[in-house]
């Protein structure tokens, strides 16, 4: 039986997508994906997901009901990617997130 998972590639080219419905729906299934699943963050960094979902968040409209949710899912995804995975705290701090999630917790 195929999976109904759309494949690791298919959702990092969505989260560059400049539609903000396809980029919430992939970073809502990193989010997924990731969670409590080592072996999947690392692969998920490897392909560069964080840099990806970071800059989302420094684009995301926090005024706008859509943005918020874009904000908090985005917010939730570099948690997981830095829970537990030294890499994944790497991959945040460069990719700029921790400031841009400060700067939206000021």
């Amino acid at each position: 039986m195929p999976s109904s998972r759309p494949s690791s590639d298919l959702i990092l080219h969505r989260l560059s997508s400049s539609d903000y419905e396809i980029k919430l729906k992939a970073i809502r299934e990193v989010k997924n994906q990731i969670i409590g699943n080592r072996t999947k963050k690392l692969s998920y960094i490897k392909l560069g997901a964080v840099p990806a979902v970071a800059d989302s968040l420094a684009k995301a409209n926090a005024d706008s009901d859509f943005g918020s949710n874009l904000i908090v899912q985005s917010a939730a995804v570099l948690g997981s990617f830095a829970c537990g995975v030294d890499q994944g705290v790497r991959a945040v701090l460069d990719a700029g997130a921790f400031p841009n999630l400060i700067r939206l917790l000021s």
